[in-house]
């Protein structure tokens, strides 16, 4: 199976991106959501998260996502020590995933994981798509996505690599500064010549 990488900085529109190639035949691998699922209530995961950060967990015993955010995104060392954290659970979880997907015939697939580089992982892709946008862009799509302060979503962008980390290290780079139509021409294009 051929593993393409796709990373991006928050608010570029990688969702969009792993959509369309979705809707045509691309299995997908979310590394978010394989992070979600390894982060249930009393799982070896959380409690290793638990150690490392101290109180980021509900009164139900759950992952509390907006204060590790907090955290980890107003410290590099923090955001560091949980990507080394997560890396090997992220990656063990999404093979699997892999595996099913071949399994069902699938030979082509994303892996979406925005931290691709940060934890290491894209030496298992046989190349990587970059997904970018300007920083004023991103911030505005967070603050409406997420329901973020400006500060908040600037420390958000501000932990991240910048653009030209992701055009120096990414094999193919899709800019999302305008309008949706203006990026799924670009999409298509790629996946023309991916497929």
């Amino acid at each position: 199976m051929e593993i393409y990488g796709l990373t991006g900085s928050s608010g570029a529109g990688k969702s969009t991106v792993a959509a369309y190639f979705q809707k045509h035949g691309f299995g997908c691998v979310d590394a978010d959501a394989v992070y979600r699922r390894l982060c249930v209530p009393g799982s070896k995961l959380l409690a290793e998260l638990q150690a490392a950060f101290g109180e980021i967990l509900t009164p139900e015993g759950a992952l509390d996502r907006p204060t590790l955010a907090g955290i980890v995104f107003s410290d590099p060392e923090k955001l560091q020590t949980l990507n080394q954290i997560t890396r090997s659970h992220i990656w063990t979880a999404s093979q699997l995933e892999f595996s099913e997907l071949e399994r069902q015939g699938v030979q082509k697939a994303l892996f979406d994981a925005p931290t691709l580089f940060q934890v290491g992982l894209e030496s298992h892709c046989t190349a990587v798509i970059g997904v970018i946008a300007s920083r004023k862009v991103r911030i505005t799509r967070i603050m409406a996505r997420d329901g973020l302060t400006r500060q908040a979503a600037a420390a958000r962008i501000d932990a991240q690599p910048d653009n030209d980390f992701y055009r120096t290290h990414c094999q193919f780079i899709l800019e999302n500064n305008t309008n949706r139509q203006s990026l799924l021409a670009q999409i298509d294009t790629l996946y023309q010549q991916l497929k």
